[in-house]
């Protein structure tokens, strides 16, 4: 028996050769080789890390965020702290790890016979029967797998890009729309103050006999519709909020402090550079790219499939001493083998290379289809941004101003009785309009710039934007 151990002792040793050497073989995508050597934690630590992750959101506190915050603080925040992200790359190191399993030999067989009328040989009775086998696919079968593999990975690495891209741009729009209401809800409450000093007004003239009941009462009307659009504008703050809260990963009530002051910025982008800037680096476009590799890579491993594989083989006979046979000397009998595999099924073989050859063809159309979607979301943004800071420029230097001494002249008039009440309501009505008109503008400016950044592909780490600020552009309430 102490020959049987040294048998499964044997075997064993090769079984964990052949793993040891066939996993010592890493790939990576190009340029992305961090990628594909940083997952070496172990299964403990990972089991221990899904715990806390399980139980993370229970009891979580608020994250403590500078009082005064601007849009690039809390992109930050989004970048570090959003579940999309996170989720993104735990994908890229769970497919890294299949690189090693693609690149890996399958696993031995090891057969033992000891149960059983064995064979009896002229050199003694066989007691037991054992072997070892191991298949050996082509070399280049199992670095086409690897680079099969590294495939998914960078797809996958452009993904996560692509979703870091799209959450910064959540992140600033929903910013945007937070300094919006903020404002909103500003200049309404302004303009309330302003209604109850016309109300005064209308009401002292009125004990006087020098106007109607009737401009009280229509500033009264005034003032409670201003109330009720206060309503709809905390309404909108609320879920800007909550919004912008479920992009940093924080409870919806958390609280968000108010926004400075913004500035109105000078556009630099040029068209022509942001279609190549996209064309050259958009994770969207990269992702379709690295598709189409990596059907090309499914197509060459299909191609190798019809090559057959080796498997090599040794087996061993333990033999009695005292056999029947007069001549029986006891000799262990052991041989070395080996076999091929007969890939013979062309039907199958040929649909393989057929899926991949259409896979190339899908993607590639694929391709061209994101990039005119691309191409149109640029020009299109880049549109709307340039005319939205037209807009919000026009109503800041010209007809704000405007309207203001318009409002004040009516005031004036008002007082000395040359004007109806109501021709002053309507003169402070297009006042508040074109200043909830104006913020609207800016507000939209900005999420433009937001959706250009994300259709030209320009994270916040990018340099290649260009964006001066206005000299004296500060906003004018």
């Amino acid at each position: 028996m102490n020959k049987f151990t040294l048998v499964v002792l044997l075997g064993t040793a090769l079984s964990m050769k052949a793993c040891s050497s066939s996993s010592s073989s890493p790939f990576a995508p190009d340029g992305h080789g961090d990628w594909a050597s940083s997952d070496d934690v172990s299964t403990s630590s990972l089991r221990k890390e899904i715990e806390t992750r399980q139980s993370a959101r229970r009891g979580r506190s608020p994250l403590e965020t500078p009082e005064h915050a601007d849009v690039d603080d809390y992109v930050r925040l989004a970048l570090d702290q959003n579940p999309a992200i996170r989720s993104a790359k735990q994908r890229v190191l769970r497919l890294t790890n299949r690189i090693p399993q693609a690149t890996s030999l399958p696993d031995p067989m090891l057969q033992v016979t000891p149960i059983g009328e064995m064979a009896e040989t002229a050199a003694g009775q066989v007691n037991l029967m054992a072997g070892i086998s191991q298949r050996i696919p082509l070399p280049k079968k199992r670095e086409t797998r690897g680079r099969v593999a590294a495939q998914d990975v960078a797809e996958a690495i452009q993904q996560l890009e692509e979703v870091r891209l799209n959450v910064e741009a959540d992140t600033r729009v929903a910013w945007w729309s937070h300094y919006f209401a903020i404002q909103a809800i500003e200049v309404t409450d302004r303009n309330r103050s302003l209604v109850a000093q016309f109300k005064d007004v209308a009401d002292a003239k009125f004990r006087a006999g020098a106007a109607a009941q009737e401009d009280v009462l229509r500033a009264s009307v005034e003032l409670s519709s201003l109330e009720n659009e206060l309503v709809s504008l905390n309404q909108l703050k609320v879920s800007a909020e909550a919004m912008l809260n479920r992009l940093i990963d924080r409870p919806v009530t958390s609280a968000i402090p108010e926004p400075d002051d913004q500035t109105i910025e000078a556009i630099d982008f040029q068209l022509a550079s942001l279609l190549t800037k996209a064309e050259a680096a958009h994770p969207s476009l990269q992702r379709q790219r690295e598709r189409i590799e990596g059907f090309k890579q499914r197509y060459e491993l299909a191609m190798l499939d019809r090559w057959p594989d080796l498997t090599l083989s040794f087996a061993y006979n333990l033999v009695e001493n005292d056999g029947l046979s007069p001549v029986a000397n006891g000799d262990d009998q052991w041989w070395i083998g080996f076999g091929i595999t007969l890939p013979i099924w062309t039907d199958r073989l040929e649909s393989a290379e057929r899926e991949a050859l259409r896979g190339r063809l899908e993607n590639i159309e694929l391709l061209n289809s994101e990039r005119n979607r691309i191409e149109f979301l640029i020009q299109d943004t880049l549109t709307k941004t340039l005319t939205h800071r037209k807009q919000a420029l026009m109503f800041r230097d010209v007809i704000i101003p405007q309207a203001k001494q318009t409002l004040d002249a009516s005031l004036s008039s008002y007082r000395a009785g040359n004007v109806e009440f109501l021709t002053l309501i309507d003169n402070w009505r297009k006042l508040l309009a074109f200043e909830l008109t104006f913020h609207h503008h800016l507000s939209q400016f900005k999420k433009s710039m937001a959706e250009l950044r994300r259709a030209a592909g320009i994270g916040m780490e990018d340099t290649n934007e260009k964006v001066e600020p206005d000299q004296g552009a500060e906003v004018q309430s």
